[in-house]
């Protein structure tokens, strides 16, 4: 069990190895998400909707011109059950590698949340990505057990994927605050020096963080005994 915890955490840190524009992407995403998920719990009766979180947002910056958010609203107002399920589908399609799945699955939810609500569109995406994964885990069960020339389905590769996924769309709304956590108190670690091996010609090299002990090579460290 401790491993599993573990495992966890490991993914939580993999989080943030992104390319730089999918750092500012999962910052605004996290934000959004975020705001929204909390005015569900602490004022569910007037809590805003996704898109009125831009809306307001948009009105405080002097842009008052906001009926874009009513055209969204009517445009896929309709499509709310099917933008929850794909949702879903691309939360269950994120890997370590490939985490903008969970970006576009979670602003798949908010926006159809606008016909479905909060919880509807929450229970519906999470049902889709758990059902696709226990249907891909069935049928791993009566795929073959080795893996040949050809991928396979297998019980062990399929939960872990699964767990990965979740894992990696859950924490998309506390990526923001991390960021910030992080950010904060980065100046006021210390990180223990780096052992550099000695360079041939000019002696030494710094490492990234300032120069640090450097371990000489065995062949010279022979040399110098000898003398």
């Amino acid at each position: 069990m401790r491993g599993h915890w573990w495992e966890v955490l490991r993914l939580c840190r993999v989080a943030g190895r992104r390319p730089y524009w999918q750092h500012a992407a999962a910052f605004v995403v996290s934000v959004w998400t975020l705001w929204w998920i909390g005015g569900q719990f602490l004022v569910p009766e007037t809590a805003p909707s996704a898109l009125d979180i831009w809306t307001s947002l948009l009105e405080r910056a002097g842009l008052p011109d906001v009926s874009w958010s009513d055209r969204i609203v009517r445009a896929w107002g309709q499509a709310g059950s099917a933008l929850a399920v794909f949702g879903g589908l691309f939360w269950a399609a994120t890997t370590e590698r490939g985490q903008t799945p969970a970006l576009i699955g979670w602003v798949a939810v908010m926006l159809a949340s606008q016909h479905l609500g909060y919880q509807s569109a929450v229970v519906t995406a999470l049902l889709t990505m758990v059902g696709f994964v226990l249907v891909l885990w069935a049928a791993s069960l009566v795929n073959g057990r080795f893996v040949d020339k050809y991928p396979r389905l297998l019980p062990a590769d399929v939960f872990r994927a699964g767990v990965t996924a979740a894992t990696l769309s859950a924490v998309v709304p506390l990526y923001a605050p991390a960021i910030v956590v992080f950010r904060l108190f980065r100046p006021y670690f210390t990180r223990a020096p780096r052992v550099l091996s000695a360079v041939h010609g000019d002696g030494r090299r710094p490492a990234a963080g300032g120069w640090s002990r450097v371990a000489r090579e065995p062949a010279e460290a022979g040399v110098d005994e000898s003398a």
